[in-house]
């Protein structure tokens, strides 16, 4: 019997009821994949999973007649499961026999969140079938979140944090669809083209409107229903990023989707060029100014979207994009050498740059913006202005008059635009950045550079504070201040700091985007008001013996805050007392408050700690002198060797405590010597190489036959590297092994030495007293690594597999450890070859 011949509702509600369970376990439930069409490429780019319910009784179910009985019943869950579990083992299959894989996003009920953990579901399913989390989309709707907000929204970030993209399916067709863009973290909309089933003037304007203001806050378009070629025209003019509907393929199984493609010529979408397809994607927008986005390889330019007004600037209109490429970019165009080497610049400096050019009579200013690159191609933004044209002369005298005016009140300003990366000079020129070659900078790099040689070394964490664009943006925020201005020291021609008021002032119509950053002088009174505040009293005394103890006050001040000298002074206890700037910049420590009051011990930083203590305790009770003390150190997982110098200190005779100095060995034989100095640290990564990571676990073996000190040994490997790798490319899979570094680093900090054994096995050795604690760090650094989910932008999957073992372990020693563990990882991951 056809169910759709059936007309009482409620026998095909029991049957699906009743049924569910045998429909699963039978695989009578199908999955359907309809295709999604990036707009700019016309490639194949994913699919949505649609579930399809073939009874061997009574045929085919529609999804109408089984998904709301499953939703009444709260029986949905079920279904989804099962609908995730099917689409990995699809996609590993395919994966597994060589054969083309795409990215799926998968339908989820308000339920599914009540019934059960969906991401652990989600996590086992991938981790099973090895599946990259970037192949699986998780697609709600507005009903859902509206129904349940707290759960959508714990449940959104957990799915985002873990690197999956969560889509709003039927955006626009609740009741607060820009509130909830607003409380809530979306990667996509879709929006049904049931808004342009008629066309009209109305409806086009929505569906615009929507998809200018999803990218301006960087979320992704896909418009499903596609239907007809005039909708696909019409939303590929206006930007829109994907399409998905029947103009382009049924819903079909996973091979008949796959042959319905090569029939139509539709190609496959690579995975390693997704992201930069993406980018592409986003930046192709709806605007009145003239806007390109072209691909470009160093010697060809391919354009992948340009808006009218570009092309009415360029003089080419109603030509399509590749009449287009032809006539600007052909080898006999007498611009095209010089759109290259604009374009070479462009990449070169990463950031907007300016050129002009002559064209047919015309002047014209071409704006290039570097977007992206992958495997030597290039994306790029571009927008034209033909001068010739230009009516605005009033308006640019206007500016020129006010900037001039600007000149009499203010010492420097500049323009700075946050998302484009651009710093540019208006008044005063680069006044505090004299010593740098380059012609334009890019805010990343000129404000540190700025901050670094010319803000008082005190004032530079603050500085930097107060030009951070996110603070700028919450401040805006919280209280509706948008011109913050502040005092800060800035270096001199002859060395000296003054005090300079700085301000930021934001730019009308630049939606925050852009600010005059403005230098101005302040009067004699209040520089000295400023000084007589913040600057150490160094003058108070007349008689000569406290104006000696001024003067050493000075030297010490400026030995502790501008020297390279790694100083510290502790109390009797051996506690920190303070330490120099340089110290806390060889340690990395932030803030000298993360060391006060602790000692060496605490600090945990100390191959042996022995003989260092064995030396303070003497200074401290026998008032010794230590000179060029060997010893080691860790920083960031590395050894150093270093030298030590301490001395007490005295009150009245009385020892107080002891101040030192400390030099790394390696560094000072080289500045001696001007012998190179051969680097510890790993190529890729920051952490220690394997020749002096060796080295490193002689002395820990010493340490425990000598001293009885017990030590662990971790092997860690990330068994996805080679298919990241494979995928990406050596760049991003190299970025990928740093990454894992800086994790490293997170969790073990100065306690535990680590190295990057070979390819994407680390070592890691610490001194620790139990299996339990050792088994714990083992998987508080496997967790910690795994939260890495994008590098560069691309989407990666990291799994590490982790073995352990304390030296102490019957059956070990100092030369089996570390084979025994590297072994077990490979047994693990069955790499009987490794």
């Amino acid at each position: 019997m056809n169910m759709d011949n059936i007309t009482d509702n409620s026998i095909i509600h029991d049957y699906v009821i009743t049924h569910i369970d045998d429909a699963i376990s039978n695989e009578w439930i199908k999955v359907y994949y309809q295709p999604v069409i990036r707009a700019l490429t016309g490639q194949f780019c994913s699919a949505e999973a649609l579930a399809r319910w073939i009874d061997p009784e009574h045929g085919f179910l529609a999804p109408d007649k089984f998904i709301g009985a499953l939703e009444e019943c709260e029986l949905i869950y079920k279904l989804d499961c099962f609908i995730v579990e099917k689409v990995c083992r699809e996609l590993h299959e395919h994966i597994l026999a060589g054969k083309p894989a795409f990215q799926v996003s998968i339908n989820f009920s308000r339920l599914d969140f009540i019934k059960c953990d969906m991401l652990d579901m989600v996590e086992k399913n991938i981790e099973k079938y090895n599946i990259p989390r970037d192949y699986l989309h998780f697609e709600i709707t507005e009903s859902m979140i509206a129904q349940d907000e707290e759960l959508m929204r714990d449940n959104i970030q957990r799915f985002r944090e873990r690197g999956y993209e969560i889509w709003m399916d039927d955006f626009g067709s609740g009741y607060s669809s820009l509130t909830l863009l607003q409380d809530y973290d979306f990667d996509v909309i879709k929006l049904d083209m049931r808004f342009l089933f008629s066309m009209t003037e109305k409806s086009t304007e929505i569906v615009r409107s929507t998809i200018n203001m999803a990218k301006r806050i960087g979320i992704k378009t896909l418009c499903e229903g596609v239907e007809t070629k005039e909708q696909v025209e019409f939303l590929t003019l206006i930007g829109c990023g994907k399409f998905q509907g029947y103009y382009f393929g049924k819903p079909q199984p996973y091979d008949e989707l796959l042959e319905s493609m090569v029939s139509k010529n539709i190609t496959l979408e690579s995975r390693a060029w997704h992201n930069f397809y993406e980018i592409a994607s986003i930046s192709a927008r709806h605007t009145d100014r003239p806007l390109d986005v072209t691909e470009y390889d160093g010697n060809t330019f391919y354009t992948l979207f340009m808006n009218d007004p570009f092309k009415e600037q360029i003089g080419l209109m109603n030509m399509d994009l590749r009449e287009i490429d032809k006539i600007l970019y052909h080898s006999a165009s007498q611009n095209v050498n010089q759109f290259k080497k604009f374009a070479d610049n462009a990449i070169k400096s990463k950031s907007l740059e300016s050129f002009y050019f002559t064209n047919g009579g015309n002047y014209f200013q071409l704006k290039i913006m570097y977007l992206a690159e992958h495997e030597n191609k290039y994306l790029l933004r571009a927008s034209v202005n033909n001068i010739s044209f230009d009516q605005n002369t009033k308006e640019r005298d206007s500016l020129d008059r006010r900037l001039r005016e600007l000149n009499r009140l203010h010492e420097a300003v500049l323009l700075i635009n946050y998302k484009e990366d651009i710093i540019f000079p208006l008044i005063g020129g680069y006044l505090y950045l004299t010593d740098t070659s380059e012609k334009i900078l890019t805010f990343k790099k000129g404000h540190k550079h700025f901050a670094q040689n010319s803000i008082f070394p005190d004032d530079r964490d603050e500085f930097l504070n107060f030009i951070n664009y996110e603070n700028l943006q919450k401040r805006s925020h919280s209280d509706g201040q948008t011109f913050v201005k502040k005092t800060f020291r800035i270096k001199q021609r002859n060395g000296s700091y003054e005090w300079r008021e700085f301000a930021l002032l934001p730019i009308q119509g630049t939606r925050g985007h852009e600010y005059l950053f403005i230098i101005t002088k302040l009067t004699h009174e209040l520089t000295m008001s400023l000084d007589n505040t913040l600057y150490p009293d160094f003058n108070k005394y007349t008689d000569h013996e406290n104006v000696t103890a001024d003067e050493y006050a000075r030297l010490w001040y400026s030995l502790i805050t501008s020297s390279s000298y790694k100083l510290f002074w502790k109390d009797k206890d051996r506690r920190f007392r303070g330490v120099s700037k340089s110290f806390l910049e060889f340690y990395g420590i932030k803030s000298v408050n993360d060391i006060l009051g602790k000692n060496d011990e605490e600090m945990h930083w100390h191959v042996d700690e022995g003989p260092y203590q064995g030396d303070e305790l003497d200074v401290i009770h026998k008032g010794k002198t230590i000179y060029n003390a060997p010893g080691q150190c860790i920083v960031n997982g590395v050894v150093h060797n270093i030298i030590c110098n301490k001395i007490p200190i005295y009150d009245k005779g009385e020892i107080v405590g002891l101040v030192g100095s400390f030099a790394d060995v390696d560094q000072e034989i080289y500045r001696v010597l001007k012998i190179a100095n051969p680097s510890k640290l790993d190529t890729t990564t920051r952490l220690m190489n394997n020749k002096f990571f060796m080295m490193t676990m002689m002395d820990y073996a010493a340490q425990y036959n000598e001293a009885g000190k017990n030590y662990a040994y971790i092997v860690m490997h990330n068994k996805n590297h080679h298919r990241i790798e494979e995928t990406y490319g050596s760049k991003v899979a190299a970025a990928l092994l740093k990454e894992i570094g800086e994790k490293i680093i997170d969790v073990i900090s100065q306690e535990a030495v680590a190295t990057r054994l070979k390819e994407a096995y680390f070592g890691i050795i610490i001194y620790i007293d139990s299996k339990e604690k050792l088994e714990e760090l083992a998987a508080t650094l496997k967790n910690h690594i795994e939260e890495i989910n994008s590098i560069n932008g691309n989407s990666v999957t990291v799994r590490m597999t982790t073995a352990c073992h304390l030296r102490s372990e019957e059956g070990l020693s100092d030369e089996t450890i570390y084979p025994i563990t590297l072994k077990e990882v490979d047994d693990k991951e069955g790499n009987v070859d490794n």
